[in-house]
């Protein structure tokens, strides 16, 4: 409590102090702002490649933290990429209080020295990224109309949609108009703009080989039970269920998540009857791709992985319970793309905080017949074809 009105004091002070603004460079350089983890980041994607392809002419650089580097080295949607180590979102706890404004002015002052020509917040609420470009005197600066934001940006947008990529393409349409330039008019839909990834045949073979060695071969699921969020998971016993229901439709079963979710993978492993192979961090994330693309299926919640596995068009299913499909779900087509939603709601919907633990009420709402009714339908329509 005292940290949130310390920091609304803060707000307040920084931005009743004038700050003269750059004169841009000859570059029209155009700052992109995206702080979040993977999942949002390739939600970030389509509004990225519409910048290049509608304003080819701007030099684009988008300041990101340094656990979406890999992701946008692959990509290549932007000119360069800034890593910053985005204050709140290095889940891990801090004590510092003052660390957040130290950095602030430490990048506000590298981007000074770009002079760029235009800022925009990808992210609703990013007040620190909206008060960056105040500091940097950029000036056009662009962010979504949310009250910690628009005492920080010339032109702050009322956004009409729901799902977080059509907002960030409502964003990035909105200052391509602030400078000159014609993008579409109509609601962004993942059918016109949609999440691509690019296909790795060297992390293919790698991964083909891989698997070979270890006996499995097509057709096979992914299963990625971990999130960053353990409210948003399901327990271990439930996923042991799934797995066993996926090997009695057939499939070969393929733990996939980081080494911090070894442990729990494991755990999974040696409660199902199955055998599933565990893949605990020994991909990159190049390989984690193309082996998501060769799936007959891929299963898990609400987390960044899923969003991949849509992103290489491998048919997915999404188990949804304390944040909202309309605005975080699969950005495709719904036919390929399942959700399986709670039923249950409650008034901490939304809260994905670190007190939450995995097993809330939402989660265990969903029933493991419920999911295993919804994975073969979906491979009973051939989806993985």
């Amino acid at each position: 409590m005292f940290r949130d009105l310390a920091r609304t004091a803060v707000r307040w002070v920084g931005q009743a102090i004038p700050v003269p603004i750059c004169a841009p460079s000859v570059r029209r350089e155009v700052i992109l702002v995206r702080p979040d983890h993977l999942g949002d980041a390739i939600l970030t994607l389509p509004a990225l490649r519409l910048v290049r392809q509608v304003a080819p002419g701007l030099t684009t650089t988008l300041l990101a933290g340094p656990w979406t580097a890999e992701l946008f080295a692959i990509t290549r949607v932007v000119d360069r990429v800034l890593p910053v180590v985005f204050p709140g979102f290095t889940r891990r706890p801090s004590t510092d209080f003052t660390q957040p404004y130290r950095l602030l002015v430490h990048e506000a002052a590298r981007l000074r020295r770009h002079a760029p020509l235009a800022l925009v917040v990808l992210r609703d609420d990013h007040w620190w990224g909206a008060w960056l470009g105040y500091l940097a005197g950029i000036p056009i600066r662009v962010g979504a109309d949310h009250p910690t934001l628009r005492p920080f940006l010339t032109h702050p947008v009322p956004l009409r949609s729901e799902h977080v990529a059509a907002r960030n393409i409502e964003l990035v349409r909105a200052l391509l108009r602030l400078l000159g330039y014609d993008p579409p008019e109509s609601q962004p839909t993942a059918n016109d703009h949609p999440v691509v990834w690019p296909v790795d045949r060297a992390a293919q073979s790698r991964v083909w080989a891989r698997l070979v060695a270890q006996g499995i071969h097509a057709p096979f699921a992914v299963v990625h039970p971990g999130s960053g969020a353990a409210a948003k998971c399901w327990p271990e016993q439930r996923w042991a269920a799934l797995v066993d229901a996926l090997a009695d439709l057939g499939l070969a079963v393929i733990l996939t998540g980081s080494r911090s979710e070894q442990q729990m993978l494991e755990a999974i492993a040696k409660t199902a009857r199955a055998t599933p192979l565990v893949l605990a961090g020994d991909l990159s994330l190049a390989e984690l791709a193309e082996l998501l693309r060769a799936a007959s299926l891929v299963v898990g919640p609400d987390t960044g992985p899923l969003h991949l596995a849509v992103a290489v068009g491998a048919p997915t299913v999404h188990l949804f319970g304390p944040t909202r499909p309309e605005r975080f779900g699969p950005w495709g087509p719904a036919t390929r793309h399942r959700v399986v939603r709670s039923p249950l709601e409650c008034p901490r919907c939304g809260d994905i905080g670190p007190i939450r633990p995995c097993g809330v009420g939402c989660m265990m709402a969903l029933s493991v017949e419920r999911v295993v009714a919804v994975v073969q339908d979906c491979l009973s329509k051939g989806l993985s074809g």
